[in-house]
């Protein structure tokens, strides 16, 4: 696979020429070369999108959406297989492009989404070594944050299923069983925000009331990794070394099977 025909896409507003100059940077020495998209500033949202947001958003919150949403759709139109989406305040890790051309290439069939930042707070199961002191991880808890995800044909469909959105992007991806995201990661993450040009100094997002989603999470878990692997991801830790050509745990969405 030659990572550099992998589609790469930075959200970037456009006022902000600095940030725009340091995610070139950051992309071009990782080997990447990316397409701009002009972020979508609060509720100047494209027609087609307007019917996705109600008032439970900020306008930042559905400007940076809509944005990812934008990129999906792109993914559609374009016959992408995935694609690469970073906002404009990335950093990314040495080796990153052997990385991630290594996460695609052992990702489980029917994935769609793999985060490339944050680290999760609960135990993870790693399905597979990606070199360099990384592994392909599934979560028991999705941590937040789009600075750095890939995100598939399959994930893009579902991400764009026409509904009223409620919650901001990441908490989207972080609460999988919304959508029915079968959502990966990189552990240790090879992208970090840039300390000072974080998101949310352009583009404030507020804070969102707590919701309690443990039977929720509990059930999707469950019926994605299979009771077994769930226990033992639950109470043993992460458990690296399962190929993922042969997951131990239900990876492929029902649909696919059928």
């Amino acid at each position: 696979m030659d990572i550099q025909r992998i589609p790469t896409f930075f959200i970037n507003l456009d006022r902000d020429t600095f940030r725009r100059e340091l995610i070139e940077e950051e992309l071009a020495r990782a080997g990447l070369a990316g397409e701009r998209l002009s972020a979508i500033e609060g509720r100047s949202v494209p027609d087609w999108l307007r019917s996705y947001y109600g008032c439970d958003l900020s306008d930042a919150e559905v400007g940076c959406s809509a944005s990812h949403l934008v990129i999906c759709k792109r993914i559609l139109e374009r016959g992408l297989p995935y694609a690469l989406t970073f906002e404009d305040d990335a950093h990314l890790a040495e080796h990153s492009r052997d990385i991630i051309e290594a996460a695609i290439a052992n990702a489980p069939q029917g994935w769609d989404v793999i985060r490339l930042i944050e680290s999760s707070s609960q135990p993870f199961q790693a399905l597979a070594e990606l070199g360099f002191g990384r592994s392909l991880v599934r979560y028991l808890r999705v941590p937040r944050s789009t600075t750095g995800i890939i995100v598939s044909t399959a994930g893009a469909r579902k991400l764009l299923s026409p509904r009223v959105i409620r919650e901001p992007i990441d908490v989207e991806i972080r609460w999988p069983w919304q959508l029915d995201l079968n959502v990966y990661g990189i552990e240790a993450p090879i992208v970090s925000q840039k300390s000072g040009v974080s998101l949310e100094s352009t583009i404030p997002i507020r804070q969102r009331p707590k919701k309690f989603n443990q039977l929720q999470r509990l059930v999707f878990n469950v019926r994605k990794f299979g009771p077994a692997d769930y226990l033992r991801c639950r109470f043993l830790g992460a458990n690296v070394g399962v190929p993922a050509s042969q997951p131990s745990f239900s990876a492929v969405p029902e649909a696919s099977r059928t």
